[in-house]
């Protein structure tokens, strides 16, 4: 270990490491793999699995740059361990573009491309569920994210829950 990094920082490289050395490994597979989250879930190591289907619209690159911006936003969730995000398939994301289109900001480019995932994840103790709008100790199952974009641009959450 080099002198000045301390066993934390080691700890993380040496995770980093391991994780994009098995997510290379995968790269172009179909089916489900399990991968580390990209955001720190309240000091857990936990891991989920992500379903990405088949799609004719995104690549796995595509759809791990909009698992990214989802896991921004559920890290912020204390509590929930998130266990599965499945990519919704090309048909629920493309029937979703116009919605998308009605939820952007006024005056902002139209969004050319959305994306749907759902995802199970399980909601906190009851302390820790307090004043949240979160069923304590609860499993949630296909809840629903819908993420869009304009050409060339970044993926945003636009909505996400139940419908």
């Amino acid at each position: 270990m080099a002198q000045n990094m301390s066993r934390r920082d080691f700890m993380a490289l040496v995770g980093g490491a391991v994780s994009m050395t098995v997510m290379a490994g995968c790269a172009g597979k179909q089916s489900e793999q399990s991968v580390k989250p990209e955001t720190t879930q309240t000091n857990t190591e936990a891991s989920y699995t992500v379903d990405y289907g088949t799609s004719e619209l995104y690549t796995q690159e595509d759809m791990d740059a909009a698992i990214s911006v989802i896991m921004a936003e559920f890290g912020s969730w204390k509590g929930c361990t998130m266990q599965k995000i499945a990519y919704a398939g090309d048909e629920e994301s493309t029937n979703n573009l116009a919605y998308c289109n009605e939820l952007r900001e006024a005056g902002s480019p139209e969004i050319a491309e959305a994306i749907v995932f759902k995802t199970d994840f399980h909601s906190p103790s009851a302390e820790e569920a307090e004043g949240t709008a979160w069923e304590p100790d609860t499993d949630y199952k296909d809840y629903s994210w819908i993420l869009g974009r304009t050409m060339g641009e970044s993926w945003q959450l636009l909505t996400w829950g139940y419908a």
